[in-house]
């Protein structure tokens, strides 16, 4: 029986494997969003594909779609289950890849960024930055950046004009071009948006800017979002799971010291959530002016700054997120306002909270 609960849990652990803790938990997740989204129904035999030769598969009907169907359901569940991870996260990234080829219908920039994220981190080391995640990110915008340099309704501002004014008639853009000569709004949000991303490009591939960079493509992609309301199918969600690359979670333990009256159910949230066993509670004494304070091998933090490296560090706070943004989509689907309303108000709040700014007094020793 314990053996069976301990196999049912895996998919809420994230150390012990080939794979760093955040590249684990972001190929996951990656799975996770790729399922919910029916990828699994979306895998068939070739149609319109980008390599004719893949057309001969059709001389034998749902061989190829049943196939890697079930290559799909395997390597999906390694990584759920932390089955030999890596090749899992290998093998489910080439039957996504390779569906894409099969099918140019099937092609879109969200679910090849998944395909992508889940080859590059299965070749990841445990033992080195995900350097290769570093490129394809710098890539996908350098890209698309490029793309748009090369068109010129990006410079004239007509393309924004017509997605913004006329297929999607956002209210916003509509009321603020009203104010201003024709044109002029559109302009400015295709230069903010071409040399937004080419800065991206560039700037992730440092390490003294990586962090920062990392913060701006969250703060760029949520303000498109709000703007535009349009998610691009999962593309936001996409980019989101693979920033989870990007975090840095401690080998050792937590050590955590709490005031154990006042606290007592953040303690029980926190172990509900802690399934690799990894934080030390303590009870902090009644003469400290702290209530809580999270102590790692680099530092020790207080309060507020505690909490939200806390947070950052427990993997399953991530799959909280995903879980509730789901449960939103599915309770509100009916009821696009409210929402749009809701993911405002739930994604803003935890930008807010967890940006890289003393909103409450310094703590920090």
């Amino acid at each position: 029986m314990n053996s069976f609960i301990s196999f049912i849990v895996r998919p809420f652990q994230f150390e012990g494997t080939k794979m760093l803790p955040n590249i684990l938990l972001m190929c996951k997740l990656t799975v996770i969003l790729l399922s919910v989204h029916h990828f699994f129904f979306k895998i068939n035999d070739p149609f319109i594909p980008f390599i004719p030769a893949l057309d001969n598969f059709n001389d034998y009907p749902n061989v190829f779609k049943y196939v890697l169907r079930t290559l799909y359901v395997v390597g999906a569940f390694g990584v759920l289950f932390n089955i030999k991870v890596r090749t899992s996260s290998i093998l489910t990234g080439l039957v996504v890849i390779l569906s894409i080829l099969a099918s140019k219908p099937l092609f879109f920039n969200h679910a090849f960024i998944c395909g992508c994220a889940l080859i590059l981190g299965g070749l990841s080391s445990d033992k080195e930055p995900p350097y290769l995640l570093i490129f394809q990110l710098s890539l996908v915008y350098f890209g698309a950046s490029i793309n748009k340099f090369l068109e010129p309704d990006w410079w004239s501002g007509a393309f924004m004009d017509t997605w913004l004014g006329t297929a999607r008639a956002n209210p916003v853009y509509l009321y603020v071009s009203e104010l201003l000569p024709k044109l002029v709004f559109a302009k400015l949000l295709s230069y903010i948006a071409m040399f937004t991303e080419f800065a991206i490009a560039v700037l992730i591939l440092f390490k003294k800017t990586r962090n920062l960079t990392v913060w701006f493509i969250i703060i760029f992609h949520t303000s498109l979002f709000t703007l535009t309301s349009f998610r691009f199918g999962h593309f936001i969600e996409s980019l989101a799971i693979v920033l989870l690359a990007f975090l840095s979670i401690p080998k050792e333990q937590l050590l955590i010291n709490y005031k154990e009256h006042s606290l007592k159910k953040l303690k029980q949230f926190f172990t509900f959530l802690d399934r690799d066993k990894k934080q030390v509670w303590d009870p902090i004494t009644s003469e400290s002016p702290h209530w809580l304070s999270l102590k790692t091998k680099d530092k020790t933090l207080y309060n507020h700054e505690a909490l939200k490296d806390m947070l950052l560090y427990t993997p399953n706070f991530f799959m909280l997120m995903i879980a509730i943004d789901m449960a939103m989509y599915i309770v509100l689907y009916n009821h696009r306002t409210i929402l749009f309303v809701f993911n405002m108000i739930f994604i803003w709040s935890v930008i807010l909270y967890f940006l890289p700014v003393k909103w409450f007094r310094k703590t920090e020793v």
